[in-house]
């Protein structure tokens, strides 16, 4: 394994991943730049599309990168072996798919499934049974053990489906648009429990959503456009409100992406004027109004 900063967990540098068919050649990701810190909380967002459940597949260990360097918790994503990717998969990263189907077992009662992805990793019995116990005390399903999977709502599926991406510790949770199948309510319920397991284990989360009510739990939401990670927001409190900083990316090449709604507000078109002020670079529109 490679070693990865101190401060970070997962750092992606010119991310690019193809997929190819017989007749038909994709690109994903193109170029992608991404650096989380441990600990940290954020959100990805973009258009269907995007990248961005790509991103996520590369993280997992189920797609190989094509090029660039993608390294979580000092595994190297595009260098793993067999072995080395089923013990990253199995102790390091967590998954929680759109699709909570793929994370339960129907045969299986509520407890039996977050006590299922533990059978590989050595753990006694006792200590599968109580990690699941926990999670599910955790998550408000303590007397829902001996349930059936079809026994329960579909807000209690997806809160089954994230104690069972936790079951075996891992440094990094990856979930995939968690709340689309959700009402708002259900939404609003996950996304704290999962901002307070965050804080509760310490673990890294990476959040693939379209659901706008995410910036009120993540520290960071990044937008990913065309395959790049193009702009973000941070989130921070300041007076007692919630307010957010923008920031965009400066890429190798010296390009940057500006938020749409920047570039909508001050009406930028094509080119733009630049210049040094004060040691800022100030980018107006090609004709301010009234010079004519």
């Amino acid at each position: 394994m490679n070693s990865v900063a101190a401060d970070l967990l997962v750092e992606c540098r010119g991310l690019v991943h193809i997929y190819r068919s017989a007749d038909l050649e994709v690109v994903a990701l193109q170029g992608l730049d991404l650096a989380v810190a441990v600990g940290e909380m954020i959100a990805i967002v973009g258009r269907s599309g995007s990248g961005k459940t790509t991103l996520l597949n590369v993280l997992a260990g189920l797609e190989t990168p094509s090029a660039g360097t993608a390294r979580v918790a000092g595994f190297d994503l595009a260098q793993m072996g067999d072995a080395q990717r089923a013990s990253y998969q199995r102790d390091v990263v967590g998954y929680l798919w759109q699709n909570v189907a793929v994370n339960l077992a129907p045969e299986l009662s509520v407890l039996e499934n977050v006590q299922l992805p533990q059978l590989s990793g050595g753990k006694s019995g006792r200590r599968r049974l109580e990690r699941a116990e926990l999670l599910l005390a955790m998550l408000d399903l303590s007397t829902r053990y001996r349930s059936s999977i079809a026994e329960l709502s579909a807000g209690e599926q997806q809160r089954l489906g994230l104690a069972v991406a936790l079951a075996n510790e891992p440094q990094l949770l990856l979930a995939d648009e968690p709340t689309a199948q959700l009402d708002s309510m259900e939404a609003s319920r996950l996304l704290a429990d999962l901002q307070r397991l965050q804080s509760e284990f310490g673990m890294t989360v990476i959040i693939v959503t379209h659901d706008q009510q995410v910036d009120e739990h993540v520290e960071r939401t990044v937008l990913i456009r065309d395959g790049r990670t193009s702009t973000e927001t941070r989130w921070f409190a300041k007076d007692g409100t919630r307010v957010a900083e923008e920031l965009v990316l400066l890429d190798r090449a010296n390009r940057l992406q500006l938020p749409p709604a920047y570039v909508e507000e001050v009406g930028l078109r094509e080119r733009v004027r630049v210049r040094l002020e004060e040691g800022r670079v100030v980018i107006l529109p090609a004709k301010e109004p009234g010079s004519g």
